[in-house]
């Protein structure tokens, strides 16, 4: 069973490419685990993956050799396979499944000494179990259906993978190996139900810690308890993963838990009516009584209760539906829900019966009413929409409807039993016709079967009744219900609005008795001065400063104090509307909105607010717009928003100091909107602009973002250059040095000055580029530099060096790009800047295989043992130049089939030369060659000088006679793999091995081969 085990692992780590014959080996045996690598120990190691490199013959080899004892815990101990220690039947299978037949449901020592399992996609809903696996250092349990994960007890554990799950927390401060950590793709389900005006989420699976979670969605909040939101949307947040202090992670590995939550939105059942407990209540002047009623459907809930007396004089109703009988008479209540009514209570008010009435008071009450039988009366109908003409009613009555949203189109009013002379007048200004004609005594007033609203009325009495009446009257308007009274002809209702008379009163009253008192009767909108806004700031350091109004500022500036917290609120309007309004606050985020005069932000905490958000609400919002902007850090004041628009920043840290606010009417002009808001996380990166000055050309046009400045290819030298950032409200410069020909390190310039020379022919050699001021804060700024026979090099941020020095090389070429901080870098950063050249030698095949063979010499042992020696003679006595060797024991050919060898040398190499000896027809074939790619710039000076040592000390190959030793070739895999890299190589054939002639040739002129090979690649004379 071992036996079978252990191939079973290696196997199948061999065929997914974990490991590689040639780079790592484990023997397992009954007590100890022995693993065994040999490294080569070099003076000098490129900067590469897997790449054996030295410099030096003189090779030493470590062997060495870990033992380590089974722990105790790894025994069995008859741990079986059941319910009762892996509860997960899917992980129970595939336990089973990995054991042999004859398992008897029992776990093995040697399925309990596995190193690694991969139970991904296997729909396991718990790990219960997996504290039994000591040894394990491996785990991957993505793509399951995991609410929860405890590997505590696996302290060996170094690579854990358990994305796409459901996990809303998980702790590894146990953990203290763990090197890689992936944690994307959690999926969770929620339902959120309604309360009050948020949406709310309370389920114990989502009640993270507080400290441990970064909310990425806008409109979600949490306090530790529960997420609430005010409009439903997308809920995504991070988990602060916890490990252990010794754990070291590697750049690729999560810290966090991405976390996606699944919202189902419980919707509430909607009110469609109510039933009044009563069809008529009954009550005397100066009862109280609460109005009941029964929901249709039962199960519904009326969100926003609003309770409307029809007439105040009656009854008057408070926000909870408590009603009190004011005076005698019969109106109606309504209950709404906002905007929507949901019925009405029909309630009469009598006198109260306990009043005592003495003999002389009813002989004076008789009087009264025999008076009143003799007083004028007036009398009305409307024709209201959908219903058409109404019942009359008179002196008082309302006519019409209220809470129905239904328009009065027109209007009759008459005098009966009008014993005075004279008449009624009435003029109704309509909808699209404005103020019509004066009609009299019971003729139509308005329009029907046009569907035009009256809008307002004016009502007057003409003749001897006018000498001792007056006629009162009020109007129901849209939005504005009940307005004042007005009387004898002046105008009631409103216009320009579009609100239409839903209901109206009419009564006489005798000249000199008590009358109904009058208030605002009429809003024309054009006459209606503009409403105020008035907002207050708390300030760091200061509190609440005084009220500002109308784009005022509030708040501080120049000062570098924080905002705090808000009030807002709307005054001197009669238009019916709040002002609502959510701030961004420090650590909180978009708080929810609050309204008129209520605190946003917060107080006594330290948090600065960062954004904030207005709008208007009701029939304010449907005739005003609320402009307003922010003074942010660093940003300065930012552009006019309106209406809900986002107005600071999110993601900088900046803070808001001032503020300004203004309401402008509909249809006018307001504050010219620009940028109002900006969000680090969707802002555009910045443009960064760079300019080169070339020979032979001189200034070249800009180029930006990552393209090429300069010139490849041509052998001119960079001299001088320009640089600036554009694009961006975030402030800071690009500052940049050049390393020049002569001078060394210039001082730093910036924003477009000039950096290097002009006119004088001096060569740029090397650059440093850094960011100042907020930019600093935000970006790194990557550049690096195509230099003269190296070719590009790798990247450099912020300030590093990058080109050369100390090697008279110059620069040709730059390429520029910003990157947002924490993003990854553009390519390579190991080799951006060199103060010497590097060069790899290959001695061809190696390792098993010897190379061609004649007379008793193979090209592995000639070109290590009598070649090499020579090389490094010569190479020891390089000034500007090093030459790194590839390892001897390894053949680059072997590794670069394993996806090695020339796949993962340093790119810091700028050129490959590898040494073969040629074979061919015996004492025929004669001369040697030089093999470089076909498809590159390969007739160099470097190859050239090869073919010249080759003619000179060996004789050259017939075929290449007329190419100067050049043979171009695309068949070879080393050649084709550093092509594809951009690091030239060539395959240097010094001669042919069945040509004894060629080899006494290579051996007689053996140093003088070594030095002009040396030569030849570095360009340095020795």
């Amino acid at each position: 069973m071992r036996k079978k085990w252990i191939g079973m692992l290696l196997s199948f780590l061999l065929l997914s490419g974990s490991i590689t014959p040639s780079v790592y080996a484990v023997s397992i045996n009954d007590t100890t685990n022995t693993s065994q690598s040999t490294s080569q120990t070099n003076e000098t190691k490129a900067t590469s993956s897997n790449a054996p490199l030295i410099e030096s013959t003189n090779s030493t080899t470590e062997e060495t050799t870990g033992t380590t004892e089974n722990s105790s815990e790894n025994s069995s101990k008859d741990i079986p396979v059941d319910e009762v220690h892996f509860p997960d039947q899917n992980f129970r299978q595939l336990l089973i499944e990995m054991m042999e037949e004859n398992h008897s449901n029992v776990l093995s020592d040697e399925l309990l000494a596995t190193t690694e399992l991969d139970l991904s996609g296997r729909n396991i809903k718990s790990l219960d179990g997996i504290e039994y696996f000591k040894q394990l250092k491996k785990l991957e349990v993505q793509n399951n259906e995991l609410e929860k994960v405890d590997v505590s007890a696996l302290s060996e554990l170094t690579y854990l993978d358990v994305s796409k799950n459901k996990l809303p927390t998980i702790d590894l401060s146990m953990n203290d190996h763990l090197t890689y950590f992936n944690g994307k793709e959690q999926l969770i389900n929620a339902e959120a139900s309604k309360d009050d005006r948020e949406w709310v989420i309370n389920q114990d699976n989502l009640k993270p810690e507080l400290n441990k979670i970064d909310i990425n969605s806008t409109n979600w909040e949490y306090n530790g308890s529960v997420f609430t939101t005010v409009e439903p949307s997308a809920l995504n947040y991070s988990y602060q993963v916890e490990f252990s202090q010794k754990a070291i992670l590697e750049e690729t590995s999560n810290r966090s838990l991405d976390i996606t939550v699944d919202v189902k939105y419980l919707e509430q059942n909607s009110v469609e009516s109510i039933i009044p407990k009563e069809e008529k209540i009954e009550m005397v002047q100066g009862e109280t009584k609460r109005l009941e009623y029964s929901l249709v459907p039962e199960n519904a809930e009326i969100v926003y209760p609003i309770w409307e007396s029809a007439d105040n004089n009656v009854v008057e109703v408070d926000e909870k539906g408590l009603v009190t009988a004011k005076a005698i008479g019969e109106t109606e209540v309504l209950l709404k829900d906002g905007e929507r009514t949901l019925g009405k209570f029909n309630i009469q008010v009598e006198k109260n019966n306990n009043d005592s009435i003495t003999q002389d008071n009813r002989q004076e009450q008789t009087v009264s009413n025999r008076a009143a039988d003799s007083k004028p009366s007036v009398s009305y109908q409307t024709h209201v929409q959908t219903y058409g003409w109404q019942s009359t009613v008179a002196d008082g009555a309302t006519a019409g409807t209220i809470g129905q949203g239904k328009r009065i189109e027109a209007i009759k009013i008459q005098l009966p039993n009008n014993s005075l002379n004279g008449d009624i007048e009435y003029s109704s200004h309509v909808r699209t016709i404005g103020w019509q004609n004066y009609v009299k005594n019971g003729a139509m007033s308005g329009t029907t079967d046009r569907s035009l609203r009256t809008e307002a009325i004016r009502i007057r009495l003409t003749g001897e009744i006018s000498q001792q009446y007056s006629v009162y009257y009020r109007v129901h308007s849209a939005y504005f219900g009940w307005l004042g009274w007005a009387k004898d002809g002046e105008d009631a209702g409103s216009s320009g609005f579009g609100y239409q008379m839903e209901a109206i009163q009419i009564q006489l009253v005798k000249k000199g008795e008590v009358a109904p008192t009058q208030t605002t009767a009429f809003y024309d909108k054009d006459k209606l001065p503009n409403p105020n806004v008035n907002y207050q700031t708390h300030s760091q350091s200061v509190g609440w400063q005084p009220y500002q109004s109308n784009g005022s500022t509030a708040g501080t500036m120049n000062r570098g104090l924080r905002l705090e917290a808000v009030r807002i609120n709307v005054s001197n309007t009669p238009i019916p509307g709040s002002i609502e309004y959510s701030s961004h606050v420090r650590t909180i985020g978009w708080q929810n909105y609050v309204r008129d005069d209520a605190i946003s932000g917060t107080t006594d905490r330290k948090l600065r607010t960062e954004a904030i958000r207005i709008r208007l609400t009701g029939q304010l919002a449907e005739h005003y717009d609320v402009y307003y902007r922010v003074h942010s850090a660093y940003f300065g004041w930012l552009g006019w928003t309106k209406n809900n628009g986002n107005a600071g920043s999110a993601g900088f840290g900046y803070q808001m100091e001032a503020m300004e606010v203004r309401l402008v009417a509909k249809g006018q002009s307001g504050p010219a909107a620009s940028t109002a808001f900006y969000d680090k996380d969707t802002i555009k990166n910045p443009n960064v602009n760079y300019q080169t000055h070339s020979q032979s050309i001189g200034w070249q046009g800009y180029q930006m973002n990552g393209a090429t400045a300069g010139t490849v290819g041509r052998g001119f030298r960079l001299e001088a250059l320009r640089m600036n950032i554009s694009s961006t409200p975030i402030p800071g410069t690009i500052e940049y040095s050049t390393h020049v020909q002569s001078i060394g390190w210039q001082n730093y310039v910036n924003n477009n000055a000039l950096s290097g020379t002009e006119g004088r022919k001096l060569r740029a050699e090397a650059i440093r580029v850094r960011l100042t001021g907020q930019l600093n804060q935000h970006y790194d700024v990557y550049y690096r530099v195509h230099s003269a026979q190296l070719g590009w090099l790798d990247w450099a941020k912020n300030g590093q060096n990058a080109g050369t020095s100390n090697v008279a090389l110059q620069m040709e070429a730059i390429q520029v790009v910003l990157v947002k901080k924490g993003a990854p870098a553009p390519g390579p950063t190991s080799n951006p800047y060199q103060t010497s050249i590097n060069h790899l030698f290959v001695m061809g095949h190696g390792a098993g295989d010897p190379g061609a063979s004649y007379n008793g010499i193979n090209e592995r042992d000639f070109t290590r043992n009598e070649l090499m020696p020579y090389l490094q003679k010569w190479t020891s006595r390089l000034k500007r130049n090093r030459i790194t060797y590839y390892d001897t024991n390894a053949d680059m050919f072997q590794d670069s089939r394993r996806m090695q060898g020339a796949y993962t040398i340093s790119n810091s190499f700028s050129s490959v030369t590898e040494f073969h000896l040629d074979a061919g027809a015996i004492e025929i074939s004669t001369g040697g060659h030089v093999i470089a790619h076909r498809n590159g710039n390969s007739y160099t000076t470097q190859n050239y000088a090869i073919g010249s040592v080759i003619r000179t000390n060996v004789g050259l190959w017939g075929s290449v006679q007329n190419t100067g030793g050049i043979n171009l070739r695309s068949d070879l895999l080393n050649l084709n793999v550093l092509h594809s890299r951009g690091i030239p190589y060539r395959l240097a054939e010094l001669g042919f091995i069945t040509n004894s002639r060629d080899v006494a040739n290579i051996r007689r002129n053996m140093d003088q081969i070594a030095k002009g090979i040396v030569e030849g690649v570095t360009g340095e004379r020795l």
